[in-house]
């Protein structure tokens, strides 16, 4: 496809010099990003049309392997240099599902003389306005010296815990003289903590351990806020998961006379992300429909007892809630149906007062998502994205806040100086090995090829000798080759892999991987095709069938499940949403868990060629296996299905006698069992790790 392309051209009273990479206007120049204007004058060259998705990257980007997200960050660029945004779309105009049209004047410059533009001015203007300019620059320039800038650099790191168990979720006091914060003591249960920051002193504020969110301060800084989740190990057969919004009174608790006040039992519906407000009351997310996925959000007034629905947009889904009391506000961080974060600012009656699209950076997955923290003055927010700390916005732009050797980084909370931030800091150790069953008592692995990194999903090559698995050892997740006698580093890829689930052929000749969403083919030579699909991937499930590939695609959050032909990228829509895991099981079978951890047997003989749902389907739950999986991994083996229980009971199940058998007790670390050959069983462990709490502060 071919289009004319001028060096300089008009968006109606924007300048663009392509040369220089600029959008002028009125005397200032922005500079963008060269991809992004090349996208402006392919809108230019067809002001007024829809010109779809496809089209734009195969012009800008032709065969380049690029993000999902980097057309849409593109389009924020240009947006933000004509004084647009993705509300008001005066100047690029979003078309849902089809592409971008450039509504304005376009007007071709014809010489190649490179002109600046000049605002037409009177005669006997023109000297006053130069010495207006030149005396507004003098005054910008020595403000620009005298203020800090707002994107200071948070590089100073100091530790803020030291003990042998694992901190998360900091929280500072309105007064930043306290830190509150949770302390493991199990697998997934905590303690609720406080730290003088004035003398380090630390004392324990709950009286029982328990499944805890995060800790919202009361504006006063007298009581704390907390959702209590059931024990996430207790006996999954006997006990129903149920949430509850409790307080505590601050100064009794740090006196250790803490008594935790049920204020609304929220039963069985999954609630998070609780918020005290100015006035009293509480925010809070719910989802009352968990198939959905769909959450509401409602303020609870302790006072009258009553739980209000606060209505928000139904075309995205909320995974992001904060409060600002500055402002009186609350934020909202929600994903479209087009896969677009939208940053909203709301009255506490739901009322909007801004929205804003969030920026993506470029070849980062299309799974990201951004939690957010408010700052202090209600101006901007901090969020983490993959291990990295960023500065959010109201308008959508994202940028770093530390040095990016910093890695590792998770939940920012804003000390009230905005001087300096808390985060959670986690490194974790994982090993591979086999599994011997040779004990009495609790099964362990073997480790081979040990490192101090994330070593994990270790599997045998089907008909070969080889054992590939995932490791962090090079920085970055990347799929790693045992031979026998040496361990080497298969792929390559900048940004790492997706997600550490990969699959063998079933040949043994060709291993699939997560790359920026796309699937991507490794041969043994470490060479690699990537295949074309409209589907943003999320997880692989297991290759049973030649040409086929089950996966899901999580852009908005369904977890949907998908069939992609290797050889032509055809994706086939196998109607079900929130799949965990996915495998063919025989020819017309399909074998999938759900996000309620119920196993289903769906047999169809439309199951891999159509909707998933043909005239002869039947839908047959594993009843037999119902709370039976700890996590959201199986493992199938010709005619049997292996997993691990919440009490860490590694069973097998055959699915032709419909029978269930408890192979042997495992120690309590090993997550999963990722592969069998005959008599060899392959699993991960999880070693240790620390996730401590630290705090970035800007230079004095």
């Amino acid at each position: 496809m071919n289009f004319f392309m001028a060096t300089q051209f008009w968006v109606n009273n924007y300048f663009i010099d392509v040369n220089r990479n600029q959008i002028k206007h009125q005397q200032q120049a922005t500079q963008i990003p060269p991809k992004a204007l090349k996208v402006l004058e392919v809108l230019a060259s067809r002001a007024g049309e829809v010109v779809s998705h496809d089209e734009l990257m195969d012009v800008v980007w032709e065969s380049s392997v690029v993000g999902p997200n980097t057309l849409q960050r593109a389009i924020a660029q240009l947006r933000k240099a004509f004084g647009d945004d993705s509300k008001q779309q005066a100047f690029i105009k979003t078309h849902a599902k089809k592409g971008y049209s450039l509504e304005a004047n376009v007007r071709w410059e014809t010489n190649n003389s490179q002109k600046t533009p000049v605002r037409e001015l009177e005669p006997n203007k023109s000297l006053t306005y130069r010495y207006a300019l030149a005396a507004l620059a003098s005054v910008a320039l020595l403000v620009f010296m005298l203020i800090p800038s707002e994107q200071a650099i948070f590089d100073r790191v100091t530790p803020l815990t030291a003990s042998d168990e694992q901190e998360f979720n900091a929280a500072y006091s309105p007064d930043g003289r306290y830190l509150v914060f949770n302390r493991y003591v199990g697998q997934c249960i905590s303690h609720l903590w406080a730290k003088d920051l004035t003398n380090n002193q630390e004392e324990r504020l709950s009286t029982e351990p328990g499944h805890y969110s995060q800790l919202s301060w009361s504006s006063d800084g007298s009581q704390l806020a907390f959702i209590l989740q059931s024990d996430c190990t207790d006996d999954l057969e006997n006990t129903q998961q149920c949430w509850q919004l409790q307080t505590l009174d601050f100064a009794e608790a740090w006196n250790g006379n803490a008594k935790n006040l049920l204020r609304y039992n929220c039963a069985n519906i999954k609630t998070t992300h609780p918020s005290w407000l100015n006035d009293g009351r509480i925010a809070m997310l719910q989802y009352p429909t968990p198939d959905r996925n769909q959450p509401t959000l409602v303020v609870y007034d302790a006072v009258a007892d009553e739980l209000t629905n606060i209505p928000t947009s139904e075309s995205d889904r909320i995974y992001s809630l904060d409060y600002s009391h500055r402002l009186d506000r609350l934020a909202t961080v929600s994903i479209s149906d087009d896969n677009e974060h939208i940053l909203r600012i709301l009255s506490v009656n739901g009322i909007t007062k801004s929205e804003a699209q969030i920026s993506s950076p470029e070849n980062y997955s299309a799974d990201a998502r951004f939690p957010i923290d408010f700052s202090p003055d209600g101006e901007h927010f901090l969020t983490h994205l993959e291990g990295q700390i960023y500065r959010l916005d109201v308008d959508g732009d994202l940028t770093l806040v530390h040095p990016a050797s910093h890695s590792g980084l998770w939940n920012p909370s804003y000390h009230p100086s905005q001087v300096k931030f808390a985060a959670t800091f986690g490194i974790k150790d994982y090993d591979i090995g086999y599994l011997s069953l040779e004990s009495e008592e609790e099964a362990d692995i073997e480790t081979f090829a040990r490192s101090t990194s994330v070593d994990f999903n270790a599997k045998f090559q089907p008909s070969g000798e080889l054992i590939t698995f995932i490791s962090h050892r090079s920085g970055k997740r990347q799929l790693w080759v045992i031979d026998g006698t040496s361990t080497y580093q298969l792929t390559q890829f900048k940004q790492g892999l997706r997600s550490s689930r990969y699959e063998w052929s079933p040949d043994g000749q060709t291993l699939a991987v997560n790359v920026n969403n796309q699937i991507a083919l490794i041969s043994l030579d470490a060479s690699y095709r990537l295949i074309e699909s409209p589907i943003a991937v999320s997880v692989l499930m297991p290759w049973t069938t030649p040409d086929t590939l089950l996966v899901t695609d999580n852009r908005t959050e369904k977890q949907r499940l998908f069939a992609i032909d290797i050889n032509s990228g055809e994706a086939t829509d196998l109607a079900q949403e929130q799949v965990l895991w996915a495998a063919y099981y025989q020819a017309d079978q399909l074998l999938y868990l759900n996000s309620l951890s119920q196993a289903m047997l769906h047999s169809d003989s439309d199951s891999g060629s159509g909707s998933g749902s043909g005239s002869g389907s039947d839908i047959q739950p594993l009843n037999i296996l119902t709370n039976k999986l700890f996590d959201d991994y199986l493992l199938l083996k010709g005619d049997s299905l292996y997993g691990i229980s919440s009490q860490a009971e590694l069973w097998r199940y055959d699915l032709k006698l419909n029978q269930l058998t408890t192979i042997a007790n495992l120690d309590k670390d090993i997550l999963y069992v990722t592969d069998i050959r005959n008599d060899e069983i392959l699993a991960s462990k999880f070693i240790g790790g620390r996730r401590e709490l630290v705090e970035f502060s800007q230079p004095k």
